[in-house]
């Protein structure tokens, strides 16, 4: 597949109580002939997330604060797990995931020397693609491949929580990085709603686009600080 051996390729999938749908994210990764390696990051989880991971023969990485350290730091815990120099993310929550969506997030990274390639799931009759199209900085989907190295000059506290790929996205567009988009047909995932009840299902989501927000704004004020 390119100049890198597939032990040098590693998965991360962070998760917080992610029981009911971890497991099937999982076992697509754990059977791909293309990453060496699959790390499972349990960020407090209170469920038998963790568990899952190691009955089906991920790494799984504990960490020990309830209710969650955050997936920017989650994130970071996963990497420091493994010496593979390329990572690719995806979310727990993942709805048809499929051999196809990794190969395309890994392939252009091996062929094309490019240091990020961001997938952009084609749900909600297109809208994340659009809002990509519109404003790159938006594509904040889970699933990326980036290199290590990448990853490790940012900041911590620019990647705190879900201002991590925001950040990473921005980091790249400032430093004119070769990065792609790559459109992952029939992925989708299972909302926050859904998942946790309405009330916290959407205090989460309010959660989550607040922290977005947040960095927006600290790229306008903390450039230097990043960049």
């Amino acid at each position: 597949m390119a100049n890198l051996t597939k032990e040098k390729i590693a998965a991360i999938v962070p998760a917080l109580d992610e029981q009911a749908n971890v497991g099937n994210v999982l076992k697509v990764l754990l059977s791909s002939k293309i990453l060496g390696q699959v790390i499972l990051v349990d960020d407090g989880s209170i469920d038998k997330t963790a568990e899952i991971g190691q009955k089906l023969g991920a790494k799984v990485v504990k960490l020990p604060k309830i209710g969650g350290s955050g997936k920017g730091n989650a994130m970071k815990q996963g990497l420091m797990a493994t010496d593979a120099e390329i990572i690719v993310f995806f979310d727990a929550d993942l709805v048809g995931l499929s051999e196809e969506h990794i190969s395309l997030l890994v392939e252009p990274m091996l062929k094309e020397n490019l240091k990020m390639c961001v997938g952009v799931r084609e749900r909600l009759f297109g809208l994340p693609r659009l809002i990509a199209k519109i404003d790159p900085l938006m594509a904040i989907g889970g699933e990326r491949a980036i290199r290590r190295d990448l990853f490790e000059i940012i900041s911590e506290k620019f990647i705190q929580g879900f201002a991590v790929e925001p950040t990473l996205n921005y980091y790249c567009r400032e430093k004119k990085l070769p990065i792609k988009r790559v459109f992952l047909k029939n992925l989708d995932v299972i909302t926050k709603e859904r998942k946790r009840g309405f009330l916290k299902g959407f205090a989460s989501r309010i959660k989550m686009i607040f922290e977005i927000l947040e960095i927006r704004i600290r790229f306008i004020f903390h450039k230097n600080e990043l960049i």
